[in-house]
């Protein structure tokens, strides 16, 4: 029989044999992985008892043999139980068995009690419900003691699984075949392990299988699997109808609302779900619903969610705080964020958002506000979305009357803006409700409205978490008199408390120049008096990164009032983004007499931004530069000690100050010989060249650039304003200076020397040009045309007005004066080109043998810029270098070189 191979046994009369049998084979066929090997097995395990039975009835009927007894009988009993798809799941069927056992004697009933549940192990899948009646009938569970540890294991273990409720009635599959009720109760009990124990996509796999299933109506059942697959994203119309149908009939019942969204949005129906899950929050603050709407805007519109974040972010609206300041209840209420939230804005960041939303996120995450601001003042494309990421930034750095314009921010068609906007308001009107009501802040106003002239502040707010609240309070940007900063900076020191108050530190200096932000009126929108002030402390605070943004431009959008500190600067930034289309090299156009231009003239001061200064810095801005940082000279100690020279025979600087260059200039040595007289040469103002090998090999510096720097720094010290260089001497100085490659002394050498230049230029320059006829003003400067006219004019003149003069004493006077007026006009054109009086004894010395050599100089081309002589001829009505001396020198370079 294939009973005996599918038991893998011989055949055999032995039921004990064939049970064990079966047991060994059954963990390969496990019903709830291996239905139909199990079902096989079973059957293989039924006809195989039913043989050892038949041949232990036909023993029975021979002649002697004995009836059987009631143990026999009852176990035969309980065997077609098991049997009869009718009564196996049937729980009345068993109170029925168990009231035959009621008939039994003490005796019998302990003869039956543990083949009773041998054949119920045996039994494969079963009703709890049923096998529960039996087990609590005989009480297995207070016979264990009876029993060897490993079958007492397996007892346990099996009465504890038949505690469990059943899946559903099982009564109600009492009709069907048996392998339509073992498939059905193991696909439940599998749904039902799976959504216990496993993960939610295990679920939804295993449930998406293809599969034919019967159900019984069983509205438990029916109810929990519709739970389960809502929960685990399974839609189905069927299952939608349905709950449709009961949310219609308790619409106020919660489960079925946010049921009702999960097959909306399992099946696809975004818009009705968008409405359920939108319920959902509103009503409920369901945390699902918040998680749905966050995904879908991430999928919809990404721009929008840090806002959406932000707003999901509600606490609870704490208002009744204790009067003792160092109460717990203070930092209820106050502004925080939930632990979800920031597990929420990491997500965000992992979207690779971009824009304003990236930097709303970055912002929330490590604090770097600067990135924000730039988009937060700056003219969107997108206006409506950049005023609710403005309500976001209030939330965290607004006080009472920036969240007041979040509270009257008017509604939106848009669902997500709406939901939005609700979020903020909800979460304005609670930090409204902490700054004017909460002790703390009520404490902090009190102290800096005292009346007193040394108020003192309460102890309880200089430590702990009250500390951590006053800093939170003075982080909100407003507008102090100057006696509040100064109370604040005396009570918290301000200075030391870095970035984290959000500019206070800097009103706290600008109120020391007598120079505060103004108060916000009704004259001024709100939003524009934080968007001046913002870009005012981002500009003091941050000068190099903020000043290199984009953004930074928005300040000539600005209607700024004239006792605006940003006033004093404004007319400033909005040149540098005229002329050069942004605002970096700001350094050199700083005046420091100014307080705010030196505020920033603090911030801004550096080595390197002195070299990348639009403008060249004077010589005593160059000096404090190198005693900030003198070590980063060390790379290029000659070009330092160079600079040294430069500045210490610069009349700028006085006498404290060369004190200061001339140790820095002999505290450095070298074995070389020629090193001390070089040393020497730079002290006196006369420095030889030291040896080019030695410059080359041993110390790397261009011999060039170094023997240059020398030459002029020679004639500046031994001429004064007649040593300027001239234009083209120039040009290479600042080639020079901007060339990366030479040292840091050197090229610093370079900047003093064309910033001593550009002071003996503007002030040897005119404010007018000299008009070509003013032949008598030989210093003067004489264009390259008017040259050319005055030397024809006279040339061919001349001799006219000679011959017609009669007489040969008055002829040889006018051609004498003729000879002197082209002498006049020569040194003149010589001025233009940069040349003098030298250039002008070489032409002579050199005509008798060269006649025509004088006639060069209508080929060469006047200076461009002011010279030692003047200004340029066409010039008129401009000032003089507008830009400076560098700029003008790049300008001319970039000209030469396009």
């Amino acid at each position: 029989m294939s009973c005996w191979i599918r038991l893998g046994i011989e055949p055999t009369k032995d039921s004990d044999a064939i049970r064990g049998a079966y047991r060994a084979r059954l963990p390969q066929h496990h019903p709830e992985t291996d239905p139909q090997g199990f079902q096989a097995l079973r059957e293989a395990y039924e006809v195989a008892l039913r043989f050892a039975r038949e041949e232990d009835l036909e023993a029975d009927d021979l002649p002697g043999a004995d009836e059987p007894s009631v143990a026999q009988r009852l176990l035969t009993a309980f065997d077609a139980l098991l049997q009869d798809s009718t009564r196996r799941f049937d729980p009345p069927s068993w109170q029925a068995f168990n009231l035959e056992l009621d008939q039994l004697s003490l005796e019998a009933l302990d003869e039956l009690c543990w083949p009773l549940l041998r054949l119920l192990l045996d039994a494969g899948p079963i009703s709890h419900a049923c096998a529960h009646l039996l087990a609590q009938r005989i009480g297995w569970a207070s016979r264990m003691m009876d029993l060897a540890f490993e079958n007492a294991r397996q007892v346990d273990e099996f009465l504890q699984r038949i505690d469990a409720p059943d899946p559903f009635d099982t009564s109600l599959m009492n009709r069907w075949p048996v392998a339509a009720q073992l498939e059905t109760l193991w696909y439940v009990r599998t749904l039902d392990h799976l959504y216990d124990h496993e993960s939610l996509d295990d679920y939804r796999y295993f449930a998406s299988l293809h599969t034919c299933v019967v159900l019984p109506a069983d509205e438990r059942l029916l109810h929990r699997i519709v739970v389960q697959f809502s929960q685990a994203g399974i839609g189905s119309k069927t299952f939608l109808e349905l709950v449709s149908e009961q949310h219609r009939l308790a619409p106020q019942n919660v489960d079925w609302l946010y049921l009702l969204a999960c097959q909306r949005s399992a099946l696809g129906l975004e818009e009705l779900a968008l409405q359920a899950w939108v319920q959902l929050w509103q009503e409920y603050r369901h945390p699902k619903a918040a998680t749905w709407l966050l995904e879908l805007c991430a999928r919809l519109q990404p721009q929008r969610l840090p806002l959406l974040i932000q707003a999901f972010d509600r606490l609870e609206n704490f208002r009744d705080w204790s009067h003792d300041l160092a109460d717990v209840t203070q930092e209820y209420g106050s502004p925080s964020q939930r632990p979800e939230t920031l597990t929420r804005w990491f997500n965000a960041r992992q979207l690779g958002l971009q824009g304003i939303a990236d930097a709303f996120v970055e912002w929330r995450i490590n604090g770097d506000e600067l990135p924000l601001l730039a988009w937060l003042i700056d003219a969107s494309d997108d206006p409506r979305l950049q005023v609710l990421y403005q309500h976001a930034w209030a939330l965290h750095r607004g006080d009472v009357a920036l969240l007041r314009r979040v509270m009257d921010a008017p509604s939106s068609p848009d669902v997500l803006d709406e939901l939005v906007l609700q979020g903020f308001k909800y979460q304005a009107d609670q930090l409204i409700c902490w700054l004017t009501q909460a002790p703390i802040p009520l404490a902090l106003n009190a102290f800096l409205g005292s009346q007193s002239a040394q108020p003192i502040i309460a102890p309880e707010l200089l430590k702990g978490e009250p500390l951590d609240l006053s800093l939170l309070w003075m982080r909100r940007l407003r507008s102090y008199d100057a006696r509040a900063l100064a109370r604040l900076d005396d009570a918290f020191e301000l200075g030391t408390r870095g970035a984290a108050l959000g500019g206070l530190a800097v009103q706290a200096q600008l109120a020391e120049q007598g120079l505060l932000l103004p108060a916000i009126d009704a004259q001024l929108e709100v939003w524009e008096w934080h968007r001046q002030a913002l870009y005012l402390l981002a500009t003091l605070e941050y000068p190099s990164l903020w000043l290199a943004a984009k953004s930074a431009a928005c300040v000539e959008s600005m209607n700024i009032v004239r006792e605006h500190p940003l006033a004093r600067l404004q007319p400033l930034l909005c040149r540098l983004n005229r002329e050069q289309g942004d605002l970096s090299g700001l350094l050199g156009w700083l005046q420091a007499e100014d307080p705010v231009h030196a505020m920033l003239v603090r911030q801004l001061f550096g080595v390197q931004e002195a070299l990348d200064s639009a403008r060249l810095l004077s010589n005593d801005r160059l000096l404090e530069c190198l005693r900030s940082d003198l070590h980063a000279f060390n790379d290029d100690l000659l070009g330092r000690m160079l600079l040294g020279s430069v500045l210490y025979h610069d009349p700028l600087i006085d006498a404290q100050q060369r004190r200061y260059l001339l140790d820095r200039i002999t505290e450095i040595t070298n074995p070389q010989d020629w090193f001390d007289g070089f040393r020497h040469g730079l002290i006196k103002g006369e420095p030889p060249r030291p040896p080019r090998q030695t410059l080359v090999e041993d110390e790397g510096i261009d011999s060039d650039a170094f023997y240059l720097a020398l030459d002029v720094l020679k004639g500046l010290v031994r001429y004064g304003s007649a040593g300027v260089p001239r234009q083209k001497v120039l040009l290479r100085m600042q080639r020079a200076k901007d060339n990366p490659a030479h040292g840091l002394g050197l090229r610093f050498a370079f900047s003093a020397l064309l910033s001593w230049s550009e002071r003996l230029l503007l002030a040897k320059a005119d404010s007018r040009p000299v008009p070509a006829g003013a032949f008598w003003r030989l210093g003067t400067r004489l264009g390259r045309g008017a040259f050319i006219g005055q030397v024809l004019g006279t040339v061919l003149a001349a001799p006219v007005v000679a011959l017609l003069s009669g007489e040969s004493t008055s002829g040889i006077a006018v051609l004498l004066l003729g000879i002197v007026f082209l002498l006049g006009a020569t040194l003149r054109r010589l001025h233009d080109i940069g040349r003098g009086i030298p250039t002008l004894l070489v032409l002579g010395c050199l005509s008798p043998f060269f006649p025509f050599l004088p006639l060069v100089l209508f080929a060469f081309p006047g200076d461009k810029l002011p010279n030692r002589y003047g200004v340029p001829l066409d010039s008129a009505g401009e000032e003089a270098l507008p830009g400076g001396l560098q700029a003008a020198l790049r300008q001319l370079e970039g000209y030469r070189r396009s």
